[in-house]
């Protein structure tokens, strides 16, 4: 009978945490429940009209949103917080939390957004009335390397070759596949992104043929014009300008591949209408010939080279080899300057310092 009463107070005390003292109705946890059945409540009310365009996503951002955050409550929030008066929590308490968080080796980031979650609460609760004031929360600074890692010209034919062998390959009978001839598909892909500057999700799956238009420069060169339904930052929605490579790519590959009949046919994997099992499957194929091929781990970065990688590749090559400035690269990539330098093209800072010692001390 103990054992059994036991258990079941545990069971209580888990889904109801309270400390000595402390009224159900002024419990972080009672709160947190009342926040989150109101972010429910806002995300079910925008669902249809944010599903009804979307070509995308199977369930909106909201969404997906909702489900992560009540997963880091129940993972370590709870624990901590939900047994507390809400009036009582200070910054001791906060930073305290912290360190919890810091002893996990979670990556500043990750802290960044737990930390968010609990002010976000709290705020909650602020608005409702039921505290007067906010405690005091600590400023997270990301310290480690958490920069795109980029593919070298070298490596990146490397893996653009290894596709394209494996897509003429037949699979072993263990297999579920009846062939890899997608792998070809995928290493245009490859090439597209670093050229382009598209991100590898939603920007570049709902591409269309519609979306491309031939133009002639000043000089008669002619070159295609992306003009994309999406992209993430959305202050920055331009035209994209395109090289020959991927004028190549488009005429020579792609629209054999998918021939341009209404213009509303994907330029990628266009008989597949599901665009996010589209993206995880080139993932998936991407991940693993890099590993094969020893590209994908890095030993001194928490971030492994994925297919986002390509990005900062693209970047620093148009850096390298052209005459765009920061600017003209950023918004080309859709993304700021700021961004560029911390996440997609910090590797190249050295690189670049030693051209500038070669410049300043060179004798002439």
């Amino acid at each position: 009978a103990i054992r059994i009463a036991k258990n079941r107070w545990h069971k209580f005390h888990r889904t109801n945490p309270l400390e000595k003292d402390v009224p159900k109705e002024m419990s972080f946890h009672f709160i947190a429940e009342q926040y989150f059945k109101f972010e429910t409540m806002k995300v079910e009310t925008t669902k249809q009209r944010k599903l009804k365009s979307e070509e995308y996503y199977q369930r909106t951002l909201g969404e997906k949103d909702l489900t992560k955050t009540k997963s880091m409550y129940e993972k370590h929030i709870k624990d901590f917080f939900g047994g507390k008066n809400i009036n009582l929590i200070n910054g001791n308490h906060i930073e305290i939390f912290t360190f919890k968080l810091q002893s996990v080796d979670y990556a500043q980031s990750t802290i960044s957004n737990y930390l968010s979650l609990v002010k976000s609460i709290m705020t909650f609760a602020h608005k409702q009335a039921i505290i007067h004031s906010l405690p005091k929360f600590p400023r997270i600074e990301r310290t480690g390397d958490d920069s795109f890692i980029s593919y070298s010209d070298e490596e990146r034919h490397t893996i653009t070759k290894e596709l394209r062998r494996l897509s003429k390959t037949k699979p072993s009978s263990r297999s579920s596949l009846n062939s890899y001839k997608h792998y070809d598909e995928i290493a245009d892909i490859v090439n597209f992104i670093y050229h382009s500057g598209f991100r590898p999700g939603k920007e570049l799956y709902i591409l269309k043929h519609k979306h491309f238009s031939l133009i002639t420069s000043v000089n008669n060169d002619k070159f295609y014009l992306i003009d994309p339904p999406h992209r993430k930052v959305l202050t920055k929605i331009d035209a994209v300008t395109t090289n020959e490579i991927i004028k190549e790519i488009y005429e020579k590959r792609i629209c054999k591949r998918y021939p341009n009949k209404t213009g509303e046919e994907y330029i990628f994997f266009a008989n597949t209408l599901n665009r996010q099992q589209v993206r995880n499957s080139v993932d998936k194929v991407f991940r693993k010939v890099s590993k094969s091929l020893n590209f994908y781990y890095v030993k001194d970065s928490r971030r492994n080279r994925s297919l986002y990688s390509l990005r900062a590749s693209g970047m620093i090559g148009m850096d390298v080899n052209t005459n765009a400035s920061l600017e003209d690269i950023t918004r080309h990539h859709n993304s700021s300057p700021t961004m560029a330098t911390k996440r997609y093209m910090k590797r190249i800072v050295k690189e670049k310092a030693i051209q500038m010692h070669d410049r300043i001390y060179s004798k002439k």
